[in-house]
């Protein structure tokens, strides 16, 4: 089958898209739409970017019906071609949409192309109509000028693209694979050092994963003009979005984009072939509930910043100061008291990428990496870590495709540990349970001479009373535990209070709420609540920064 894409204007964001397709006599093809993309589990529902749907052939249109909201059929009246023709609207500039204006084309195959049931692993060919000047940034198979092919629709739909007179291309070489950094927007940094830092952390992760299956690689940057963050694995190559670009000429906006980049390479393994066997193969039609986010996205987030530290290019003091920000994130909610890890990886379809009602749930990414850290701490003083761990995943379960669960996982870190009960509690308790992570993590860190304070300073409201606010006043966040709790709303707006003067055993607020003006009298807690958490190494750099990667 083949796909052919033009643009009959560049800045409708429209793209008109058809699809032949070879047809036996009285054959019924199944055209699906993914409902959802991979690595994002929420329904995305990318037919509702359809226009224009028609079926054609021997130029007269044949009867076709949805059976469902993104599932498209026909019946081939007689053998031969048919042409499917059909618009989408490209204006989802992330890593994991589809942009069309008049400088670019950037296509997630994803978006718009159909599974067409019953012929998954056939080959698929694309063509797209394009300016002369444009070059392109794909992993797919070039066959002819502006044309692809891709082995099945697995193959097409984890294979983004962009193409752009603009597009700048580099590269670095690992242990014979070819890295390529396409990038589109203005470089505001050094880019020697960047491939510099780039071919470090892959070395590394190639190196401890023992392989690294592909001849190319290429990470796809769109660097725009405002501020943006977003990153999204493929099988072959990764797309992060990023801005504002000229910030990049800061060391602390360099480190995002090199840390997500990281991350996205670890995906290579860990998601793109390391896979839970409910998404191998994906099925994008529906949701598939997954029990394994503190494997496919903890463990991913903290070796992306782990492969940072072991490569040297985070210093000890810069990769505390990013543990200090995740403990400070876990530690400012109390979705753990509610929700376990893999209760909240199963909930992703509901509210994994939004902030939900107050305390519900934990990050999978957050909590999955400090959970990852406390596992490679203990695996350390077996004698083992959690790299060790996920390469036999990827001999496992990687290589063999043949997908794992979350109690594999949980069976392999325990096999690796000497003091298998004591992992086998921690999973108990923080993996499938609810129980408070503070007191297990200041321990394990505590045995490499890192310790995790909590200061209490210059914000009365917050540490005495439990409420957070804006500048505005208006108020965010009430500590579960505190009085507040129980007198306040949140999106109070806080018009006045005397909480500065803590000498004395209340706070008198004047709030606004739903416009009406009231006067509350909070007492003062004997209790301290929110507070700030400080990381720093107690003794020498040297032996905390051992225990941190093992060498």
């Amino acid at each position: 089958m083949h796909y052919s894409i033009v643009r009959n204007s560049h800045t409708s964001q429209f793209i008109q898209i058809q699809l032949e397709i070879s047809c036996h006599q009285m054959e019924t093809i199944c055209l699906q739409l993914p409902s959802w993309r991979p690595g994002r589990y929420e329904l995305t529902n990318y037919a509702q970017k359809i226009r224009g749907f028609e079926v054609l052939a021997k130029g007269s249109e044949i009867a076709w019906k949805k059976t469902v909201k993104d599932l498209w059929e026909f019946t081939a009246t007689e053998s031969g071609q048919y042409f499917i023709n059909y618009e989408f609207y490209c204006n989802q500039m992330d890593a994991g949409g589809s942009w069309s204006d008049d400088q670019q084309l950037y296509l997630n195959f994803s978006n718009f192309i159909f599974e067409v049931l019953k012929r998954k692993n056939e080959k698929i060919s694309i063509s797209i109509e394009l300016p002369g000047d444009y070059k392109v940034a794909t992993a797919l198979k070039k066959i002819g000028i502006n044309k692809w092919e891709s082995v099945s629709f697995q193959h097409l739909m984890d294979s983004p693209l962009l193409a752009s007179a603009e597009l700048k291309h580099f590269s670095y070489s690992v242990n014979g694979s070819t890295f390529h950094i396409w990038i589109q927007g203005e470089i505001h940094f050094q880019i020697e050092n960047l491939i510099a830092v780039f071919h470090s952390f892959s070395e590394k992760q190639i190196e401890d994963f023992g392989e690294f299956p592909a001849e190319d690689y290429h990470f796809i940057f769109l660097l725009l003009p405002y501020k943006h963050y977003h990153g999204v694995e493929h099988a072959y190559s990764s797309v992060i979005t990023f801005g504002p670009a000229h910030a990049l000429s800061e060391k602390s906006e360099l480190d995002q984009l090199i840390g997500v980049s990281s991350h996205e390479l670890y995906h290579f393994w860990n998601v793109c072939r390391i896979r839970p066997k409910g998404i191998l193969p994906y099925d994008l039609s529906k949701e598939v509930y997954l029990k394994e986010g503190l494997v496919m996205e903890g463990v991913t987030t903290y070796m992306g910043d782990y492969y940072l530290l072991k490569s040297g290019y985070y210093k000890l003091e810069e990769y505390l100061l990013i543990l200090q920000k995740q403990i400070q994130r876990e530690f400012d909610g109390f979705g753990w008291q509610n929700q376990s890890i893999v209760e909240s990886s199963f909930d992703l379809w509901l509210d994994g990428y939004k902030g939900g009602i107050p305390e519900k749930k934990v990050s999978i990414y957050n909590r999955g990496a400090l959970l990852s850290l406390c596992m490679d701490l203990m695996l350390r003083k077996s004698g083992s870590s959690l790299a060790k761990v996920l390469k036999e995943m990827w001999e496992k379960f990687g290589k063999t495709q043949i997908g794992y669960a979350i109690g594999d996982f949980e069976k392999l870190v325990v096999s690796h540990a000497k003091e298998k009960e004591s992992m086998t509690d921690f999973f108990w308790d923080f993996v499938w349970g609810k129980n408070d992570l503070l007191p297990y993590l200041k321990s394990l860190l505590a045995n490499i001479n890192i310790e995790l304070l909590e200061n209490f300073e210059n914000n009365n409201l917050l540490h005495f009373f439990g409420i957070r606010k804006e500048e505005s006043g208006i108020v965010t966040q009430l500590h579960p535990h505190a009085d507040a709790y129980k007198i306040l709303m949140k999106n109070d707006r806080i018009l006045e209070d005397d909480s500065i003067n803590t000498i004395g055993h209340q706070v008198n607020l004047k709030i606004e709420r739903l416009g009406r003006t009231i006067t509350v009298v909070l007492p003062k807690s004997q209790k301290m609540y929110f507070p700030k958490f400080i990381l720093h190494a107690k003794k020498d750099n040297v032996s905390s920064l051992q225990g941190l990667i093992g060498e």
